[in-house]
């Protein structure tokens, strides 16, 4: 990041969107099923040990604190939203890993757009579609975590700050 920048935004890329890493730990908890009761349990017995399992293993791995293994930053500098990725280069991430990730910046050199006479509501527009075509370069299971982001995008005055940079 240069000093006439300011970044307005961090999002994070996350290792699989929400719904295959519930798939990964619904596969997981159902084999806990299969081995219990293939090792006698009652149906009461093996309800208790998958419970039991799940309580220990599962809550430090809610979604929304998954692995990150990149973010974006977003900038605003005097004449240019500038995009700046962040992520690992591993290509394989197990959902029921502890490993970390090694994050390094992929130097996304002129992933940027000049402001012009841009509106907020344009501007806004065009980095959705930056995002968009960041996402689609992603490895397949990558995904942006835009919650945070698409709350707040329409709030923020870009061009205010872009004019406060200018001086």
């Amino acid at each position: 990041m240069f000093p006439n920048e300011k970044i307005v935004h961090e999002i994070p890329i996350y290792s699989m969107p929400e719904n295959e890493f519930r798939r990964r730990w619904n596969k997981w908890k159902q084999n806990w099923y299969v081995r219990s009761e293939q090792m006698g349990y009652t149906a009461e017995q093996t309800e208790e040990v998958v419970s039991m399992i799940m309580r220990g293993q599962y809550p430090r791995n809610v979604w929304k604190y998954n692995q990150i293994v990149g973010f974006i930053e977003i900038a605003i500098a005097p004449r240019d939203v500038i995009f700046h990725v962040q992520k690992t280069l591993d290509s394989r991430i197990h959902a029921l890993g502890k490993t970390k990730h090694y994050i390094q910046d992929m130097e996304t050199i002129g992933m940027h757009f000049q402001i012009k006479n841009m509106s907020n509501r344009e501007l806004v527009a065009e980095m959705d579609k930056q995002l968009q075509s960041i996402q689609s370069g992603l490895p397949r299971w990558f995904c942006l975590y835009l919650d945070t982001f698409n709350v707040v995008k329409f709030h923020i005055d870009y061009r205010a700050i872009q004019r406060e940079l200018e001086l």
